[in-house]
């Protein structure tokens, strides 16, 4: 892979983002990307490494083992459970089958209980799909922030993903690639970007099965 493919396809996924592998459990992030107007020297050295370690990833998509999509209804127990002071929707699921390809997907949604902090939790299962981990993977290294808000690549354990956020609005939404297969996405409404982590830790993570 070139140096200009590769820069076109991490700018893509920057773009595409509203908003390593992981054995790890959720927490608090633990690495950002680099921010190319901040410290475009620093984002130059990792893009570099990008190129190098781009063919040890594509080796890796391409042993990633063949499994069975989780029904959905094993998405909808890792879904967070009600804390205190809040009210939540019945949990929706579906598991489709589009021709060879069968996507599961879960999601509810939170409401406090006398304020106006709203949250939504989804959880997909791509099952190894190849073209859902190579994007997290670019987009989790780099970041771009503005007086209206950020795009910032992350790094929680070693789950790849990206923290999209609004200032004037408070809202925003966190995407993480779990397992290298569970797309799990917490968007936020009237809140502060605190919550992303305080949300990630509730969701059951280790309950979802890794192969």
């Amino acid at each position: 892979m070139t140096l200009r493919l590769l820069l076109i396809v991490i700018l893509a996924a920057l773009g595409g983002c509203g908003f390593g592998s992981g054995d790890s459990e959720p927490g608090e992030v633990t690495q950002e990307g680099v921010d190319f107007l901040k410290n475009p020297l620093k984002a130059l050295g990792a893009l570099q490494d990008l190129v190098s370690e781009a063919e040890n990833l594509q080796k890796e998509l391409e042993n990633m083992p063949e499994v069975e999509t989780v029904h959905f209804s094993k998405l909808i127990e890792a879904l967070p459970d009600v804390p205190a002071g809040w009210t939540a929707t019945d949990p929706k699921g579906a598991t489709t089958q589009m021709a060879q390809a069968k996507i599961s997907n879960a999601k509810r949604e939170y409401r406090e209980e006398g304020g106006k902090r709203e949250i939504s939790v989804s959880i997909d299962d791509f099952a190894f799909h190849q073209m859902l981990y190579m994007p997290f993977f670019m987009a989790a290294k780099f970041s771009q922030e503005t007086t209206e808000g950020y795009r910032k690549g992350i790094t929680v354990g070693e789950w790849p993903g990206m923290d999209e956020y609004n200032y004037e609005r408070k809202s925003g939404q966190r995407a993480l690639l779990v397992h290298k297969r569970y797309h799990v996405k917490i968007s936020l409404i009237n809140s502060e970007p605190e919550e992303f982590d305080t949300w990630m830790k509730r969701v059951k993570t280790d309950i979802l099965p890794v192969q």
